[in-house]
């Protein structure tokens, strides 16, 4: 309940009050007095919105150990009792999702680690159509970001055409010089350096033509069709770390016509995920969980309505059951990720506890279940069952969804 600092008269018409009036009853201005510190404003806003007092430990041992009980309770209408069960719902849903976001980005930045610029396998040692001497010769020219770079694109390929375009993509006008200084025009020829400088726009074009040169002609011309599948990913590949080239230009020398404003967009969006840091799109990605999450818990409710709808009861008390089963598997996921992903790395037990985990998390839902709706264990196995497969197949709808979403506003 929201505190009230009750006056004995109305800040608005100067009107006599009860202390009992929580309105004036002359002008129905509410009687509350706003004009307090900071710090108290804080204080009440938490003793509000996230209170901690007698109501949540009341609350905590039947939400941890008597699955459903929280909801018959309230269904029975025992609401003041116990914590509200969407206040409890957001207190453990920023505990998780927090969780989840830091283990998420932690996930992401391993994986980086664990793929160095060069992998082991990854050379330009062994190019088809260069000599060793040659490819020697170029490792101790070039830079070692350079080098590092061409082996990111190439990516263990020993395909000249491929290395030549990595070279082109990566050279510095340094680099440049210096290759023609040690080469003469044959080996120039053979590296792909044998023109003279070219501007940006001219290098691009190159780099396309090369790229699409074996593919039928009709695919860059083609204005039917999907736009995703039009798009010269090879081609976006291949400059995905040369930022000399911006994302209208790639787009652009794929020659791909007329495009529509949603076509145009959708190409665009597509690029600059593709080139963006992996990092970067996926936090925000993960910024939209928490609001999908949450508008799936309604449709979750439905799901428990329609399953039981014989036994007329109503949706409320199936979302009311929904935000139970939610919170608790939120607290329990939490905790385990941060058991998991900070109190167990390289443990080979890592994988056990995640099972563990949703073990105890399916065994207290179908207990809930089984005392919510008061059915035969049998027949609760099944709804339970077939309540998880259509939640999973919605969750798995919502999240492409998101994704797409994230993609187009990213």
């Amino acid at each position: 309940m929201r505190i009230r600092r009750k006056t004995n008269q109305c800040l608005n018409c100067g009107y006599t009050l009860d202390r009992v009036y929580n309105y004036c009853p002359n002008c129905g201005q509410e009687n509350d007095d706003n004009n307090v510190s900071i710090g108290t404003l804080l204080g009440d806003f938490f003793n509000t919105y996230f209170a901690l007092d007698s109501k949540l430990a009341k609350t905590i041992k039947p939400f941890f150990f008597s699955p459903g009980h929280l909801t018959n309770r309230y269904a029975e209408g025992k609401r003041v009792s116990y914590a509200h069960p969407l206040r409890l719902y957001l207190i453990i849903s920023l505990f998780f999702f927090f969780i989840f976001t830091v283990v998420g980005k932690k996930v992401i930045s391993e994986d980086d680690k664990d793929k160095p610029v060069i992998q082991t396998s990854y050379s330009i040692k062994d190019i088809d159509g260069l000599d060793k001497e040659t490819l020697n010769q170029l490792d101790s020219i070039l830079s070692d970001n350079t080098v590092k770079a061409i082996a990111k694109d190439i990516r263990g390929d020993d395909d000249l055409e491929k290395f030549q375009k990595a070279l082109n993509n990566n050279l510095t006008d340094q680099d440049k010089e210096a290759l023609r200084d040690a080469f003469g025009n044959n080996t120039l020829a053979l590296l792909g350096l044998d023109s003279t400088r070219v501007d940006s726009l001219d290098t691009i074009a190159d780099v396309e033509n090369t790229a699409t040169k074996n593919k039928p002609e009709y695919i860059k011309n083609e204005n039917s069709g999907f736009i995703l599948g039009r798009l010269d990913w090879e081609l976006i590949n291949e400059l995905k770390h040369n930022r000399e080239y911006t994302d209208s230009e790639i787009l652009d020398s794929m020659k791909l016509g007329e495009l529509s404003g949603f076509d145009r967009h959708l190409a665009m969006q597509s690029i600059r995920v593709q080139r963006a840091d992996k990092e970067q799109f996926v936090e925000y990605m993960l910024k939209n969980i928490p609001l999908m999450m949450l508008l799936l818990i309604p449709i979750f409710a439905l799901i428990l309505k329609l399953l039981y709808v014989r036994r007329k009861q109503l949706y409320i008390k199936h979302l009311i059951h929904a935000l139970h089963l939610h919170t608790f598997s939120y607290f329990f996921y939490g905790i385990s990720l941060l058991v998991i992903f900070f109190m167990m790395e390289g443990s080979s037990l890592r994988n056990n506890l995640a099972l563990l985990s949703f073990i105890l998390v399916s065994t207290y839902a179908y207990i809930s279940f089984l005392k919510v709706y008061k059915q035969h264990w049998f027949k609760t196995f099944i709804k339970f069952n077939v309540a998880g497969f259509i939640y999973i197949f919605f969750i798995m709808i919502f999240f492409l969804a998101e994704m797409v979403i994230s993609m187009l506003l990213f």
